[in-house]
């Protein structure tokens, strides 16, 4: 029992915030991309998928870790670094979770296949980009970012608001990223590893707002191309209102707190989405 605990956290399961942070993006780029009427096997496929990246993407992150972990209060506990699973039973879930997600991988069109299996080295990258690239959370805004991947499986990549959704959605995962880079600051300086708080400095905050106001252009910009109801663009405006909270949020140094609102900033904006295609 205590070895299925330790995977189950080792995985992040018994933290789902991560997965929501990712599937919520993927669902918007599925109702986007078939304008609101995708089918069961669509939303199936990307509901696992996710669920599947985003806990391999933990796993090998904390096989690349385990050593900075063990130096951290909050992650020494860790299965990793408390030695609760070694480092071989970890590589062994990466490579199971690897073979399930590649086992999906056989049922789509060859398009898929190959992004997939791009966007799947930059995942095992990505952990490993704090100790030589200055902003890891803008390798993060492309690496962990459904849209391309969700636009190939339904057959349009041509479409054109497909890179508007992909660089508000890395804008947005920039930008939620750098809150919880704050929680980290003081130790990422004691490690001697890199965050875009720790490069932007006391610009932190307003370079953050920067890119959140940039997601709402963007996402303004697809709702004139699709032709979308006043609808759409007042849910923007909403949008900006979870913003303008997570900053106040962020100025009372409860930056966890502003990280974990932007899960439910991403699911308004999935039922947006949803309103928005379905008139």
């Amino acid at each position: 029992m205590q070895k299925i605990t330790a995977i189950f956290e080792l995985m992040r399961l018994d933290k789902p915030i991560g997965i929501y942070l990712l599937l919520w993006p993927a669902l918007i780029a599925l109702v986007i991309s078939t304008e609101g009427h995708p089918l069961l096997w669509q939303v199936g496929m990307v509901v696992l998928g996710s669920i599947l990246v985003r806990s391999a993407g933990c796993v090998i992150n904390d096989i690349w870790d385990r050593d900075l972990d063990g130096k951290v209060t909050r992650t020494k506990a860790r299965p990793l670094p408390s030695q609760r699973l070694t480092l071989t039973e970890a590589w062994l879930i990466f490579i199971v979770l690897g073979g399930l997600s590649l086992s999906l991988l056989a049922l789509v069109n060859m398009n898929t296949l190959i992004i997939s299996a791009l966007f799947a080295g930059l995942i095992i990258l990505y952990p490993l980009t704090k100790r030589f690239f200055i902003g890891p959370q803008l390798f993060l805004g492309i690496t962990f970012n459904p849209v391309i991947i969700v636009f190939a499986l339904t057959e349009q990549l041509s479409n054109p608001v497909m890179p508007y959704l992909f660089f508000a959605i890395a804008s947005l995962t920039i930008a939620f990223d750098s809150f919880y880079g704050l929680t980290d600051r003081e130790d990422d300086i004691h490690l001697k590893i890199n965050s875009t708080p720790l490069w932007w400095g006391k610009k932190t905050l307003p370079i953050i707002m920067g890119f959140q106001i940039m997601a709402i252009c963007l996402l303004g910009i697809i709702g004139k191309i699709d032709g979308l109801e006043l609808i759409w663009f007042q849910g923007l405006i909403i949008l900006g209102g979870f913003f303008i909270f997570q900053h106040k949020l962020a100025r009372e140094r409860k930056y966890l707190a502003a990280f974990k609102n932007n899960h439910w900033a991403s699911l308004i904006l999935l039922i947006l989405a949803l309103g928005s295609y379905s008139l």
